[in-house]
């Protein structure tokens, strides 16, 4: 293939690059920064790539400008004619609807952008989305269809469902679950997910001493989440092989890919995890729907309390996502099950990388 990659320089879009480049694809990229454009390289030469000089090309502009600046970028850069490939992995990562109209402007906004660069440079388009734009439910089986509008649990999640709507029969939509970092490295540059819950653990840990070891700290606080429930949590190497190897066969064109664990991590599994790292107990699982339980007993419990008010959002949402689609396109590609190993080294990437600041 020959790839126009928007977010190139992102998370996932780095990890979409490395594997393109590595199956012998040509790659052009979007940038705005060229400090983040460095950085990609000097993670990209970690891997010996790219291999030859006419598979990588940088292009530098505005995602929201594209459709716009492309006959310049055409004069500039010609051989970009022979692109034959969209892939959209740009995108505001903000929860909230931010000063700027963001995460909409960028996630709803650029998806008329590019259908317009489309009209000009006919391309085959895939875009990355996110497995929550289903909304909130609970327990049940989340198949690999458009959704109606649900009850978000944030605007992040709201938007990729709008652009979703705008991009139907159009193009393949990518939907990973929670991305955690590398499977071999632990590494991570965007730490949100699971890392929230995790950095909000280790913060009072700090606080309480609960590292240090002697008696365990005892929250005493009910969180509203069943013990049963799962964080759909996936690495992002795997979700980059699944895509790019769903994109490369245009049987799965136009089709929806759940690029999500088949067998994530338990609420309870997870909390044993965090007995044993930060030694703190007291934490209880009331079921979904359930009031939260936080009852502060003195000032260093309120600021616990107030910490972890701020991570409660990400227990709302927990359902269970159907594969068949992606099972079928890659039946021989599967994520690592997630253990204590794989749990100890992204967490250690995030604390020695002061979680990302």
């Amino acid at each position: 293939m020959r790839v126009f990659l928007t977010g190139a320089t992102g998370f996932l879009g780095e990890y979409l690059l490395r594997e393109l480049l590595q199956r012998g694809h040509s790659v052009w990229c979007l940038y705005r920064q060229p400090g983040k454009r460095m950085d990609t390289v000097r993670f990209l030469s970690e891997s010996g790539l790219p291999r030859q000089a006419s598979d990588l090309h940088w292009v530098q502009g505005d995602l929201m400008a594209a459709a716009d600046n492309w006959p310049a970028w055409l004069a500039a850069n010609p051989a970009l004619r022979e692109a034959d490939t969209l892939l959209h992995c740009a995108a505001a990562m903000q929860l909230h609807l931010d000063s700027r109209g963001e995460p909409l402007r960028t996630n709803v906004g650029s998806v008329a952008v590019l259908q317009r660069l489309l009209q000009m440079q006919p391309m085959s388009a895939h875009a990355i989305s996110t497995a929550y734009v289903c909304g909130r439910i609970e327990g049940d089986s989340v198949p690999e269809r458009l959704h109606s509008r649900g009850q978000f649990v944030n605007v992040y999640e709201e938007s990729k469902w709008e652009a979703e709507r705008l991009w139907a029969g159009q193009a393949t939509l990518l939907r990973p679950g929670i991305i955690v970092g590398d499977t071999v490295t632990g590494r991570c540059t965007s730490f949100f997910g699971w890392y929230v819950l995790m950095q909000a653990v280790h913060l009072l840990s700090r606080l309480i001493g609960g590292e240090a070891g002697g008696q365990p700290f005892d929250l005493q606080i009910g969180l509203p989440v069943d013990a049963a429930s799962t964080m759909n949590i996936v690495p992002v190497d795997y979700v980059a092989q699944a895509a790019v190897r769903i994109i490369e066969n245009p049987a799965n064109h136009r089709q929806i890919f759940h690029l999500t664990h088949p067998a994530p991590p338990t609420y309870q599994q997870t909390l044993e995890y965090v007995r044993q790292r930060f030694h703190i107990e007291g934490v209880r699982l009331l079921g979904a729907g359930a009031a939260p339980a936080l009852q502060p007993r003195n000032e260093l419990e309120r600021l616990v309390c107030r910490q972890m008010e701020s991570v409660l959002e990400y227990f709302g949402n927990n359902p269970l996502f159907r594969r068949d689609h992606t099972d079928r396109a890659v039946p021989d590609l599967l994520p690592p099950a997630v253990t204590t190993e794989w749990m100890d080294r992204w967490l250690d990437y995030a604390i020695d990388n002061d979680w990302g600041q």
